[in-house]
């Protein structure tokens, strides 16, 4: 049984086998074109939805600034189809040495014109929604998604952005702190997912999404770096937080043990998602990986392995070697409640606030 004294930990799990199930929805009411009990592999297309043509209208007078007649800066007749970002209005300035334009937010056609409005009918496009988790169906949501359960070994990051990557894990670095650089990206990374150490640099990001790798699995990502990834849509799960922070072993060895095998990254860009970003790695059911069943959720008692989260020590891990009963003096002043934490060859005392189950 939990010890009720000990504040409720946050939890981040590093699994070698674990059984999980995970919800695919498609963003709209769609087609689920799979049924319960059906095997789906990840790049399996499950559902779909057909986005309804919308009809924008648009006051494109007053983007020209036009005042007169609008039909004659028209360059597309009613009826006719237009392309993403073909022009739809020029207006001459200045004798016609420059121009006024307006381009077509998306692929469609001019439906109508009414004074000093436009109407636009943009095109629709099908989404389809692809399993991502090797598994099996087991329930199907009418009209939005299903729900799959794999088998296979996960760890969860602090942070992730760029949507869900599907490739084979390739490691880019010798040891936890090592760092990626530009240089080491070629065409050869092109479809997987790299592991980097402590971080990998502005100029390797930008190089791994031209050579299409599927994702990035780093330690450490310096803060800057965040817009970027969200910019160039690349699948990026960090392990251990921001700046130059060597990968935890416990992550380190996990991936390293899976070197060629397809794998997934599914770090959603929403902020608020409720999911935490994950690396995923399936394992047929009833492979002997040498691992015990894990426990469900993880509980702070003598031997539970835990991260240090801030603090002189972070990111460092150890186990609870003593829960302390009554609140210890810091050197802030602050008298708190925590645990003995055996780090090798050295025990530390760490408060609650500063620490996570991990495992």
């Amino acid at each position: 049984m939990p010890d009720t004294t000990i504040p409720a930990l946050t939890q981040t799990r590093v699994l070698k086998f674990a059984r999980i199930r995970r919800e695919r929805m498609l963003p709209a009411r769609g087609i689920v074109m799979v049924t319960a009990g059906s095997r789906v592999g990840a790049l399996d297309v499950i559902a779909k939805v057909t986005s309804a043509a919308k009809l924008r209208p648009v006051p494109v007078a007053r983007y020209v600034r036009a005042k007169d007649t609008l039909e004659k800066y028209l360059l597309k007749q009613v009826g006719e189809d237009f392309a993403e970002r073909e022009i739809i209005v020029s207006k001459p300035e200045w004798f016609g040495v420059l121009r006024r334009l307006y381009r077509a937010p998306g692929a469609g056609r001019l439906a109508a014109v009414q004074g000093a409005w436009i109407v636009l009918d943009l095109a629709s496009a099908d989404v389809e929604l692809r399993a991502l988790y090797r598994g099996t169906v087991i329930n199907v949501m009418a009209r939005q998604g299903v729900l799959i359960e794999a088998t296979g070994a996960l760890a969860q990051g602090v942070w992730g952005a760029g949507g869900e990557g599907y490739g084979v894990l390739r490691r880019m670095v010798e040891q936890p702190d090592g760092i990626v650089t530009e240089e080491q990206i070629d065409v050869s990374a092109r479809g997987t997912i790299i592991i980097a150490g402590a971080g990998i640099t502005e100029g390797a990001l930008r190089r791994a999404a031209q050579e299409r790798v599927a994702g990035v699995i780093t330690g450490g990502l310096s803060p800057r770096l965040r817009r970027l990834v969200s910019e160039l849509q690349m699948p990026t799960l960090v392990t251990d937080g921001f700046g130059e922070r060597a990968m935890a072993t416990p992550f380190f060895d996990l991936l390293s043990g899976h070197l060629g095998e397809e794998a997934i990254v599914n770090a959603p860009t929403v902020p608020t998602s409720p999911m935490r970003p994950e690396v995923f790695i399936p394992i047929l059911a009833g492979t002997d990986t040498g691992a015990a069943t894990p426990p469900p959720t993880l509980f702070a008692q003598i031997g539970s392995q835990v991260r240090i989260v801030s603090g002189t020590r972070c990111g460092q891990i150890g186990t609870i070697a003593e829960i302390v009963a009554l609140p210890r003096l810091l050197e802030s002043g602050v008298q708190t409640r925590g645990a003995e934490i055996s780090l090798g060859s050295e025990r530390v005392f760490v408060p609650w606030e500063n620490l996570e189950l991990i495992g």
